[in-house]
C-alpha cells in the first residue's frame, strides 16, 4: 500500500522488550476457558484474535491490550453523598495517599466506579434467525431491545432536575449511555523504529486517531518501549438512552433500582442499523491495518513477519495477486464465451443458406 513506511532491517531489539513479549505471550498462551482479563468480556475478542497472532508473531512487535470493536449498554456509577464525618476523614486520607483501602469501587463486569455494563456485544447485533421480532443476547431471546438492555420503557421525558442542577434527594440522575466503539490496539514496540511502520500503517488503513501512548520511551533503553495506539474516533457512537431511578438515597438496600428509557424502540433499533454499519466499515480499516503491516514488514526481509514468522500454508496466495488472477480468468471465460457465441450464430446461418438452396 502506498505511503506505508517500511520496517527498519537493522533496528535491534532490546533484551528486555524480550523479556516482557515473553511474559506477554506466556499469559496470552493460557487456555480461553482458564484467561481472563480487565475488560467487560474478560478475554480476547474472537474477531481479532487472528490479528493479534499475526502482529505476535512480528519480531519487536506485541500487543498488550485489544477490543475487535463493540456495542455496549453502561449504567453511570455514582459516589455517596450522605457520608459520616469519620467516612469523610478515611476518603481524604485515602485521596491523599497517606490511608489504606480503596477509594473508589471496581465493579467485576469491568464498569468504572459504581457503574455496571448493562449490555456488551462484539459482533453486530442481529434479529434472532428463528423467530422475526426477537433480538439475541447472551442470556437469550428478547422480544425488544428494551428487554435486551435491561430498560423500562418511559413516556420520553427527563427526571425532574432542579434549578441548582439536583434532582431526587438532591443528586442528578444516573445516564444510561449506548455505545459503539471501534477497533482499539495497543501493540508495544522494542523500539521507535519498530513504531515507526505501525503509526504509518494504522494511518493509511483509516485508524487517524493512532498515536504514541507516551515519550517517556525517549529516556533510554531501560525505559517503557514505545507503545503504538491504533484507533479511530471518527466512527464512534455515544447516545444517553436512559437514566436510573434511585429508590433510596444510600442504595444499601437489595433491591434493583429501575432502569428507565428515554427513547422509543424505533430510536433503539436506528442505533443499532448506525452501529452494524460502522461494524462493517470497522472491519474493512482493519483488513486494511493486516495487509499495510503485513507489507511494511515483509519488505525489510529480516525483521519482518514473512521472514522470521510462521511460513505460509502451500498454495497460498497473496490477496492482490489473486485479485488480478481472478480478474483475468473472468476475462478469459467472457472471451470464450463470447467466441463460442459467434461460433454458434455462423453455424446457424450456414444451416439456414443450407436449406435455401435445396
Amino acid at each position: 500500500m502506498s505511503g506505508v513506511q517500511p520496517a527498519n532491517a537493522d533496528a535491534p531489539v532490546p533484551s528486555i522488550f524480550e523479556s516482557r513479549k515473553r511474559k506477554i505471550l506466556a499469559d496470552l498462551s493460557v487456555p480461553d476457558a482458564e484467561y481472563t482479563d480487565l475488560s467487560p468480556k474478560g478475554s480476547v475478542d474472537v474477531a481479532i484474535r487472528d490479528l493479534i497472532r499475526e502482529i505476535n508473531d512480528v519480531p519487536g512487535l506485541v500487543t498488550t491490550s485489544s477490543c475487535a470493536g463493540r456495542i455496549s449498554v453502561f449504567l453511570e456509577g455514582r459516589k455517596k453523598v450522605k457520608q459520616t464525618q469519620q467516612q469523610q476523614k478515611q476518603l481524604q486520607t485515602q485521596e491523599e495517599g497517606e490511608g489504606g483501602g480503596q477509594a473508589r469501587q471496581f465493579v467485576p463486569s469491568g464498569g468504572k466506579g459504581a457503574g455496571r455494563w448493562l449490555f456488551v456485544s462484539h459482533d453486530p447485533l442481529l434479529e434472532g434467525e428463528e423467530s422475526e421480532g426477537r433480538w439475541r443476547g447472551e442470556a437469550g431471546s428478547f422480544s425488544s431491545l428494551h428487554e435486551l438492555f435491561g430498560m423500562v420503557k418511559g413516556d420520553g421525558r427527563p427526571p425532574k432536575v432542579g434549578g441548582d442542577g439536583s434532582g431526587k434527594g438532591g443528586r442528578a440522575p444516573r445516564l444510561v449511555r449506548f455505545h459503539y466503539d471501534p477497533m482499539i490496539l495497543h501493540i508495544m514496540t522494542a523500539t521507535l523504529n519498530h513504531a515507526n511502520p505501525v503509526l504509518s500503517a494504522a494511518s493509511s488503513a483509516g485508524f487517524r486517531e493512532s498515536g504514541l501512548q507516551s515519550l517517556r520511551c525517549l529516556e533510554g533503553e531501560d525505559g517503557p518501549s514505545p507503545i503504538v495506539a491504533v484507533r479511530s474516533a471518527g466512527l464512534s457512537l455515544e447516545s444517553v438512552i436512559g437514566y436510573c431511578e434511585d429508590d433510596g438515597d444510600d442504595g444499601d438496600d437489595d433491591s434493583q433500582p429501575v432502569v428507565r428509557s428515554l427513547v422509543t424502540e424505533e430510536y433503539l433499533e436506528m442505533l443499532i442499523a448506525i452501529s452494524n454499519e460502522r461494524f462493517a466499515v470497522n472491519g474493512e480499516r482493519k483488513e486494511r491495518f493486516r495487509a499495510s503491516l503485513s507489507k511494511a514488514y515483509s519488505v525489510s526481509g529480516s525483521c519482518g513477519a514473512k521472514s522470521k514468522g510462521k511460513a505460509k500454508p502451500p498454495g497460498w496466495e497473496d490477496p492482490e495477486a489473486r485479485r488480478k488472477r481472478m480478474r483475468e480468468e473472468g476475462l478469459m471465460r467472457k472471451k470464450k464465451l463470447l467466441e463460442s457465441q459467434g461460433e454458434a450464430e455462423r453455424t446457424s446461418r450456414d444451416v439456414e443458406d443450407d436449406s435455401i438452396d435445396s
